[in-house]
């Protein structure tokens, strides 16, 4: 079956929890998009085909399909250029909101070749992972000494050799201290720059990636630490 809105059309088995709720996940997906527009100042000549799966193994099978790979993982949710979606809806994982459609819009005005600056965007839309803010989990993974310089996080053989637990908030909240310290207009320069992303940031900030780090992290001190988040934190990535 297929639903269409003003911006998207999703498609879903009929006898889906998708089905249920496609009220309310039209509803969600247009605030969002629009959202992200404003922000980013861009307006598609497409709409979004959101294809909602039952299940992660569904996700990853269409992954796996697109991609030419007969051994696909199972995901909750991934983005194929240019306009299609796919993610899983059911009663226990509701794969929607910010984070896929952020990057598919993002690409119209570039794709940069840092996957913590493509990520860092769409965690920066997304604000939280697991409920809880990016910026607590920074402060947890501070704590913890588990938090590496910006600089090597730009290299993607770093940035996806470690878990996205730990990568993607980390993204999302430099990209919150980028913006709000330095505007929209400066890091869409940088988003926008096509060559080396550590070219990128003297472009449009005029200061190197290792500067900017020292920075974020001089930032960073100036958040107390909530110990009932902390721990709340432990017991998520214990589960």
């Amino acid at each position: 079956m297929l639903t269409e809105s003003t911006h998207y059309v999703f498609h879903y088995d009929e006898n889906s929890y998708a089905k249920k709720n496609i009220d309310h996940i039209i509803q969600t997906q247009e605030a969002c998009y629009e959202y992200i527009c404003s922000v980013l100042n861009v307006t598609p000549d497409f709409k979004i085909h959101y294809y909602l799966c039952d299940t992660p193994e569904m996700v990853g099978k269409y992954y796996g399909d697109l991609h030419g790979d007969e051994e696909y993982e199972p995901c909750n949710g991934f983005a194929n250029i240019p306009n299609e979606i796919y993610a899983v809806y059911n009663e226990k994982v509701q794969c929607i909101g910010f984070h896929e459609d952020a990057h598919l819009i993002s690409y119209l005005i570039n794709r940069p070749t840092s996957g913590f600056i493509r990520e860092g965007l769409a965690m920066f839309f997304d604000q939280k992972w697991w409920s809880i803010s990016n910026l607590e989990w920074v402060q947890y993974y501070l704590s913890k000494d588990m938090v590496l310089s910006i600089t090597e996080y730009l290299r993607d053989d770093i940035f996806y050799e470690h878990d996205c637990t730990i990568t993607y908030p980390i993204a999302g909240f430099f990209t919150e201290y980028l913006i709000l310290t330095y505007g929209i207009e400066k890091y869409i320069k940088m988003y926008s720059y096509v060559g080396k992303i550590q070219d990128a940031f003297q472009y449009a900030y005029g200061l190197e990636s290792d500067e900017i780090d020292i920075r974020f992290k001089k930032y960073l001190q100036l958040f107390k630490v909530d110990p009932i988040v902390m721990k709340r934190i432990e017991i998520l990535l214990s589960e």
